[in-house]
């Protein structure tokens, strides 16, 4: 502690140092939106995070990021891994896009694959709920995150400029850097080059990784079998490049980008274990202006993914891997065809390839194929919005010829000998399959300026999803989870109808804020636990181990709950906000619903003088006792956090920055995460670093 007040004294003492100097604050357009409408323009809730709380907001994992956003948590594993929850919902009900065109990855499959970006090169991130939704993809009725980037440019800007970032620090001992460069010439060229790396060392964390309740529910574990103080196997290592050109011409632009991204990251629950991902994306762009007096805008985008992610174990030898290839298009048309508002008429297309080429059998090689058309149209009636959006998907899924390996009905000792321990060998048979889903999403926002004070918006929406390949195709045991995971080709499309409301009410020194929403799915796509366990013996080990059998099953189900928040400007610069969510998810046919995350509550204070800002603040996570079958219940934590930053004065394009988690150093496990009771999250930690523009 005694590190953390001195450089909180360190720092006060040079702001209060400096004279005043007014700041000022723009507009920030959603990039994701082709009607290049303002947040505040959106008819649903939209959350933007850029320069400072981007930069106080970056962090080892995507999941990570959103700490504390109000209605989103982070699915983690460890330290390295960690995916957004919006909602209580995840994986496939979220769309994870970079610069509005789906991220190629198998993070949608299992909590211990990352997602296939890290926001260290991010300049922007989106996150898009309600209408606007509809253009990014059928069935993301949790929402949609984009990462922005500049990697093709879409406007001109002349001559060099860049930035950088360098960080010391956190639970996880972490390096990180990145920079950027882009560089304008002959007023229609512009070049762009970036790239990062992150070295994090294996996570401290504030006592046992095991939980109590874990240790007294199954007596195969024991509290530090997965490291006491320090997290096994938790580093992590990664780095990336991309290279972009971009010309303009009179009425648009065009561009080609690459970006390549590899990450090398350790899996706490086998001491030596490792997960090597690499993944390399081309883009290309073009956008034309004026096209006729019906039609402002035509922008096409096309990108190949080349996806490869192995499953190590603590000798080397690939354990798993997991190779997905594809080709993605969009071909959208700002119009103003059936009135003076702006509309967008879209086509979406696609093809993969997934296979597991080494490792037990888990899920079938497969191939899919989609094809979308979507439009959503605007509506101005005065000081009120009308935003109607449909959306229709075609998929098309064709698997190999597959053979599980499900385990053995008892526990044995030789690998090679299940039917000595009077065990029957299980596996299943499947055939070549096709599958066809056609799927429909319909919308419709309204937004109204009450009065100066009010506004009110409100959206309705029915969304349907096809099944995933994973969803479809898995059967068998995945190592790397110790889970045995049950897909099923009777799966129908998951069909769901959504309310939400947004209540803003603002002046020139407070805002508040209140979202209740709620969901009915008729036909819920959930990864349930079975009850049932078979066993598996592991190398190296003496005795097989039962594994918990996860099925996937059409299920009805219902999510509710709300998020608030709101500020209030102080005398002398100083600033409060307070924020809070609720949400449950009820299995219908009896039971709530597993990994659903808690309530939480938060406040905050900051304070602003000169280039010197920081704020202090404080979330409280709540005990988790509404829990889904088989699942223990999670205690509550408090966690503090701490941001600076101060730009210097000898020039205003370098930056410090001191970022404090867990100042309470508290034992945080997320509900969400399948490792909540086999790993915690960080202890007390400081980072320190620079930014800078040229």
């Amino acid at each position: 502690m005694r590190n953390i007040f001195l450089c909180v004294l360190l720092l006060c003492t040079i702001v209060h140092a400096e004279g005043e100097q007014r700041l000022e604050i723009n507009e920030i357009p959603v990039t994701a939106n082709p009607l290049g409408l303002s947040a505040d323009e959106l008819a649903n809730p939209v959350q933007i995070f850029n320069r400072t709380e981007l930069q106080n907001r970056k962090n080892s994992s995507l999941g990570a990021v959103f700490d504390g956003v109000p209605g989103i948590t982070n699915n983690s594993w460890g330290d390295s891994v960690g995916q957004p929850v919006i909602r209580g919902m995840d994986s496939n009900r979220i769309k994870i896009l970079n610069n509005g065109m789906e991220i190629k990855d198998v993070s949608n499959m299992s909590g211990d694959h990352a997602v296939a970006i890290d926001t260290l090169s991010s300049d922007q991130i989106e996150v898009i709920r309600g209408p606007a939704s509809i253009i990014y993809g059928g069935g993301a009725v949790g929402g949609i995150i984009n990462i922005v980037d500049h990697r093709i440019h879409s406007e001109y800007i002349d001559g060099l400029f860049g930035k950088y970032d360098q960080s010391f620090g956190g639970a996880n001992n972490q390096s990180s850097s990145a920079f950027s460069v882009d560089y304008g010439h002959n007023d229609n060229l512009m070049f762009h080059l970036d790239g990062y790396r992150r070295d994090s060392k294996n996570l401290s964390i504030p006592g046992f990784s095991v939980s109590k309740r874990l240790v007294e529910s199954d007596s195969e574990f024991t509290r530090d079998k997965y490291g006491k103080d320090t997290l096994q196997s938790s580093d992590n290592k990664s780095g990336g490049v991309s290279l972009g050109a971009s010309h303009f011409f009179d009425s648009g632009y065009t561009g080609l980008a690459f970006s390549g991204h590899r990450v090398d990251y350790g899996n706490p629950l086998e001491a030596g274990g490792k997960f090597d991902l690499n993944t390399n994306k081309y883009d290309y762009v073009l956008e034309k202006n004026k096209i006729s007096p019906l039609i402002s805008k035509m922008k096409f985008k096309l990108g190949y993914s080349d996806y490869d992610h192995k499953e190590l174990e603590p000798d080397g030898a690939v354990g798993a891997e997991f190779i997905d290839k594809g080709t993605d298009g969009k071909l959208e048309f700002v119009h103003s065809f059936f009135n003076k508002s702006p509309g967008v008429l879209g086509f979406d297309f696609g093809k993969s390839n997934f296979s597991k080429s080494q490792g037990a059998p888990l899920i079938a090689n497969n191939q899919r194929n989609n094809f979308s058309f979507y439009l959503l149209e605007d509506y101005f009636v005065g000081k009120h919005k009308v935003s109607i959006g449909f959306r229709h998907d075609f998929n098309r899924y064709r698997s190999n010829d597959f053979t599980s390996d499900d385990g053995c009905t008892v526990a044995y000792t030789d690998s090679s000998d299940c039917a000595a321990e009077s065990g029957t060998e299980l596996s299943t048979n499947f055939g070549k399959t096709n599958k066809t889903f056609n799927s429909n999403n319909l919308t419709l926002g309204t937004t109204s300026e009450l009065n100066k004070q009010w506004k009110l918006s409100l959206n309705l929406s029915h969304n349907e999803r096809a099944p995933a390949h994973n969803e479809l195709y898995s059967y068998g045991h995945h190592h790397a989870t110790e889970t045995i995971e049950q897909g099923s080709r009777d799966l129908k499309k998951e069909r769901s109808n959504t309310i939400d409301a947004q209540f803003k009410w603002s002046n020139q020194k407070t805002n508040f804020t209140f979202s209740p929403y709620y969901t009915d799915f008729p036909s819920y796509i959930g990864l349930l636990n079975s009850g049932e366990t078979q066993n598996h013996l592991h190398e190296g080990e003496d005795e097989s181990e039962a594994i918990a059998v996860y099925k996937t099953q059409n299920i009805p189900a219902k999510f509710y709950g709300f998020e608030v928040q709101g500020s209030l400007s102080l005398p002398n610069n100083y600033g409060l906000n307070i924020w809070g969510d609720f949400v449950r998810a009820k299995n219908k046919d009896g039971g709530n619903l597993a990994r659903i995350p808690p309530v939480r509550i938060g406040t905050g204070l900051s304070y602003q003088r000169n280039t010197f800002s920081s704020s202090l603040d404080l979330m409280h996570v709540f005990n988790q006792t509404n829990i889904g079958p088989y699942e223990l219940k999670t205690d509550d934590y408090t966690n503090m956090k701490l941001t600076m930053n101060y730009q210097l004065p000898m020039s205003n394009d370098i930056s410090l920055y001191l970022k404090g988690d867990n100042l309470l150093d508290q034992e945080k496990r997320d509900h969400t995460s399948f490792l909540k009771d086999k790993t915690l999250m960080g202890g007390r930690s400081i980072m320190l670093g620079v930014t800078g523009d040229f």
